[in-house]
């Protein structure tokens, strides 16, 4: 049975692995940021009269519920995890001076985590790491003949970065709402370069992610495909109140031109008509001027909790998700799992969404595709319910057991056994 040391930032594919690797023996450690353990002073703070209900709604949600984990479970760079989580929210700093600041805060939290888990790795003899932090602990691993695997939860670095850049010159007027990744400099992308090279495997959650890095002249070989789950005891379906012949769309993620925003909104500047509405859940990102020629088109939630969000899948009629980039979405997972249709592209859901089976898989860039089955749907509410209840059970296959389960089945395979 192997011994796993895990080195995470926050990644939630990670959170429930390393739960599951734990209640299973196989966990040597987790070394991560601040985890809520339900120690006495954390119990404390959520019984504050003061800070309770801000802490519960934020770091008070770290918690995993898993005692064999916690005790596995190595907390560093917990100082700067809480300062760089407040500037963040202190919305008096001007949105760039945060996002400077947010971004110090993070390689605080990264020199912290990946310099102090080589120590914790005890008797791994198996390494997974989030991208990043991952070179100490494998030149651990390297001297200990222990196995070194690469989670990477987004395409890789210069396929994105070009897509990036490709994206501002083709639709300038949203590229502010891409991050400028001022942090992708040239020794970061070259940290990133070495560890893929270090690693044995390079697991990713998606087909296309998988293309990205074979298109960055990754071995193929390295290249694991493992989907990540959804929490059906969460997200699941219920009975969808009818809209007299209308539609109502949802989007969930930041609002960013990374999962294709101008190309939402111009689409359903289409489309809007009488019994039509359209919800964007997520944080802004960047400038908010974009935005304002279609501000009347949309409401917007900032944040929602995972039963309040699951709330707000149920409350419509279909999920719209024209992404140009990902790795695998669990927003479109969850939003097939409480019974709706899927408009989105292939860039990440291609795992996930059946192309005329639970929705729709539209070209990347292309806002007429998306008005066209919008109308669709629209027009055939039949259709809707069947692709609804097929997305539902699509969604059934996809838990975050059967992740675990084919993780764990790779960590018993040899390096590059296909």
């Amino acid at each position: 049975m192997s011994k796993v040391g895990i080195v995470n930032f926050n990644a939630p594919e990670l959170h429930q692995l390393g739960v599951y690797l734990a209640e299973t023996g196989q966990l040597e450690s987790c070394i991560r940021p601040y985890l809520n353990k339900g120690r006495w002073w954390e119990k404390a703070l959520e019984r504050s009269p003061v800070i309770g209900k801000h802490y519960r709604s934020t770091f008070g949600r770290r918690a995993l519920n898993s005692e064999a984990f916690n005790r596995l479970a190595v907390e560093r760079g917990v100082m700067a995890d809480w300062l760089a989580a407040a500037v963040s929210r202190a919305k008096w700093i001007s949105p760039a001076r945060r996002a400077a600041l947010t971004e110090a805060g993070h390689e605080r939290i990264r020199a912290a985590i990946s310099e102090s888990a080589p120590r914790h790795m005890g008797r791994a003899d198996t390494v997974v790491a989030y991208p990043g932090f991952a070179l100490p602990a494998f030149a651990w691993a390297e001297r200990n003949d222990a196995r070194r695997i690469l989670n990477y939860p987004i395409a890789h670095h210069r396929y994105h970065l070009a897509l990036r850049n490709e994206e501002a010159e083709l639709v300038p007027d949203f590229a502010s709402t891409w991050p400028e990744l001022k942090h992708f400099t040239p020794e970061y992308m070259a940290g990133l370069d070495a560890e893929i090279l270090a690693a044995d495997s390079v697991v990713v959650g998606s087909t296309y992610c998988a293309k990205t890095f074979a298109a960055s002249a990754v071995d193929v070989n390295k290249l694991a495909v493992v989907p990540y789950g959804v929490d059906l005891t969460i997200f699941s379906e219920n009975a969808v109140q009818e809209n007299g012949g209308g539609l109502r769309a949802i989007f969930v993620g930041q609002l960013s031109q990374r999962k294709g925003l101008s190309y939402l909104l111009d689409a359903y500047a289409k489309f809007a008509g009488t019994g039509t509405a359209l919800t964007l859940v997520g944080n802004k990102v960047g400038s908010v001027e974009p935005l304002t020629p279609y501000s009347q088109l949309f409401r917007h939630v900032p944040h929602l909790t995972r039963p309040k969000l699951a709330l707000e899948y149920r409350s419509h009629d279909v999920f719209v998700f024209p992404t140009l980039l990902e790795g695998m979405p669990l927003v479109v997972a969850e939003a097939m799992a409480c019974g709706l249709p899927v408009i989105a592209t292939a860039n990440g859901p291609d795992e996930l969404v059946r192309d005329g089976v639970d929705g729709f898989i539209v070209p990347m860039r292309d806002s007429g595709a998306i008005t066209e089955k919008l109308e669709l749907l629209r027009a055939n509410p039949e259709l809707r319910r069947q692709m609804g209840a097929s997305a539902a059970a699509r969604a059934r296959e996809f838990t975050w057991a059967v992740y675990c389960q084919k993780f764990q089945q790779l960590l018993g395979k040899s390096p590059y056994e296909s």
